[in-house]
């Protein structure tokens, strides 16, 4: 699933994207475009650049955008009069889904954080997984081949002959709080599921619109070129 954007540099317009998942909201990391990467002309109108094509934080309006285009068209001379009516109409369409997009992944946001207490169960697991470091770290220095072979972590633990048995001791106390905490969580992401299923369904459906008008205007793309790609292109920001 990927998120798509509008992100505004230097006064051009770009639409980009980043994959997602449920807690896409809570773990996004924002990047900064690079002002000097080069865009092939003959790029897919919808291909991959992760160095170019950023995920913003200030989102223009959709009115700005429109107007950037309009300009854009004003001084084109590629495109006929009805190819750019097209090319306009579409290319709103498209900033509707995304609008859609971004209001539904709000809900998704809200939905989960409200079952999950922003996913206070996190913490739980970086609390225990930073419990006994040197202890782990003994367990696995100390390994042979035949002991990392061993798929159940306790087991694993048991089967050490550096750690004393009240190392080991507090090691699989540790650990059997880790599953329970496993268990915990299979059961509140089940739930999360559940809950934003209708969610994550109309997603889908907005993506395959919005995949669908980047293909309607993805010919444009191409006769109008570079600049019209540096300044509107339609991107995925991960592979």
């Amino acid at each position: 699933m990927k998120k798509l954007a509008i992100l505004l540099v230097a006064g051009s317009l770009i639409v980009s994207g980043a994959a997602s998942g449920l807690s896409t909201a809570r773990a996004a990391e924002e990047k900064k475009p690079s002002s000097n990467k080069m865009v092939d002309k003959d790029m897919n109108f919808m291909e991959t650049d992760e160095d170019f094509f950023a995920y913003p934080s200030d989102m223009p309006s959709k009115a700005d955008q429109m107007k950037a285009l309009e300009n854009f068209l004003k001084n084109d001379g590629k495109l006929t009069q009805a190819e750019k009516q097209s090319l306009t109409e579409n290319y709103k369409k498209l900033l509707t889904t995304l609008e859609n997009i971004d209001k539904t992944y709000e809900q998704i946001y809200k939905v989960t954080n409200k079952l999950t207490n922003n996913w206070e169960i996190e913490d739980k697991f970086d609390v225990l997984s930073n419990k006994n470091v040197e202890l782990w770290n003994k367990i696995y220095d100390n390994a042979t081949d035949e002991d990392l072979e061993i798929e159940d972590n306790i087991e694993f633990i048991k089967s050490s002959k550096a750690l004393t048995g009240k190392e080991k001791d507090t090691l699989i106390k540790t650990q059997k709080e880790i599953d329970a905490l496993v268990v915990e969580y299979d059961k509140l992401y089940n739930k999360v599921e559940k809950a934003t299923k209708e969610l994550n369904a109309k997603l889908d459906s907005l993506y395959e619109d919005s995949e669908k008008l980047m293909n309607k205007m993805q010919p444009l793309a191409d006769k109008l070129g570079k600049k019209f790609k540096e300044n509107f292109g339609c991107c995925d920001l991960y592979r």
